[in-house]
């Protein structure tokens, strides 16, 4: 059974976080491969559903051969897409707050094929040949961050007005199994180059302050309210430095609830405020340099937070 039918088993159609891989495939000229899908009748990119034992690009892919019997070789981030405005409502009555992870890269092998299930036909456009296409704003968004070819993009942060706890809105359904859950975290940069750092009280360790997303916002509101939130500062994020997933990340927490973490991680800056720590989640707070962190952070967070900092200035990661 796949993640999607069985928390659909659990929750019914009620709004929840779903995590998308998806990519913008091109042939040697440059054209873009879409694809018409049976589920809504619209043009889209390959792409699909997260499954617990993956991380996100391995999603892209597999979704990427799945649907189209095409495969892709190196990946570049284009953004990252989880806006509210591009929620969505399957023809099933379904709820999905989009948690999309968007990939570009060149065409490599394989036998081009709709599967049928999900996919009636396919075709490689000229950028200018799809402006009358029937595509969603989620996609349209996609192709234009896209050919803009600037850094990585997020949306500036939002939330709206009727927002729900993502794990409290599942939990009574799906008691201690594994879920997978989003969220974020920023990279607080001061100006003489030491970074925020607070120390958690369920674990004791180092970390960027981080948390779960809540359905209606971002991730890049969630960054800036789990900051506020943990430390009383202030904060604006400036860029995309990654996105972490898959069993590497996954947790198991002292209840036993069990979690796939997908996180983003921004480079932010610090707006103003001050110190007033959140006392049921930290127990204190640092400004530390990259080398203290890398001193002080804890083996389990060592991977994702040298990742962190080795694309602080230039460059992003995704694992």
């Amino acid at each position: 059974m796949s993640y999607i039918e069985w928390i659909r088993s659990k929750v019914g159609n009620r709004k929840i976080f779903l995590v998308f891989g998806c990519v913008i495939l091109k042939d040697d000229h440059g054209r873009i491969l879409m694809q018409r899908r049976t589920d809504f009748d619209f043009w889209g990119l390959p792409g699909g559903v997260l499954e617990l034992h993956e991380t996100v690009e391995e999603c892209a892919r597999r979704e990427l051969a799945e649907e189209t019997g095409l495969t892709v070789g190196d990946l570049n981030l284009v953004g990252v897409y989880t806006d509210p405005r591009h929620d969505v409502v399957y023809p099933n009555g379904d709820q999905v707050q989009q948690y999309a992870v968007c990939f570009t890269g060149l065409v490599n092998g394989g036998q081009g094929q709709p599967d049928g299930l999900e996919t009636s036909a396919q075709h490689f456009f000229e950028p200018a040949q799809m402006n009358g296409l029937q595509i969603p704003l989620w996609y349209r968004d996609m192709l234009s961050d896209d050919a803009s070819g600037r850094l990585p993009t997020f949306s500036p942060p939002f939330r709206g007005e009727h927002c729900l706890d993502q794990i409290r809105n599942v939990r009574p359904a799906v008691g201690t199994d594994r879920i997978v859950a989003v969220g974020a975290g920023s990279v607080v940069v001061r100006e003489d180059g030491r970074i925020l750092m607070v120390r958690r009280q369920d674990n004791g360790n180092w970390t960027f302050p981080a948390g779960y997303s809540d359905l209606g916002e971002n991730v890049a509101h969630t960054a800036v309210r789990e900051t506020l939130e943990e430390t009383g500062y202030h904060t604006e994020p400036s860029r995309l430095i990654g996105v972490f997933s898959g069993p590497r990340f996954h947790a198991t927490f002292d209840n036993g609830d069990q979690v796939s973490n997908v996180g983003t991680l921004f480079r932010s800056r610090l707006l103003g405020g001050r110190e007033q720590i959140e006392r049921s989640e930290v127990s204190e707070l640092a400004w530390m340099t990259p080398a203290e962190i890398m001193q002080a952070c804890s083996d389990e967070d060592r991977y994702v937070t040298k990742l962190a900092l080795e694309n602080l200035e230039a460059g992003c990661f995704f694992c």
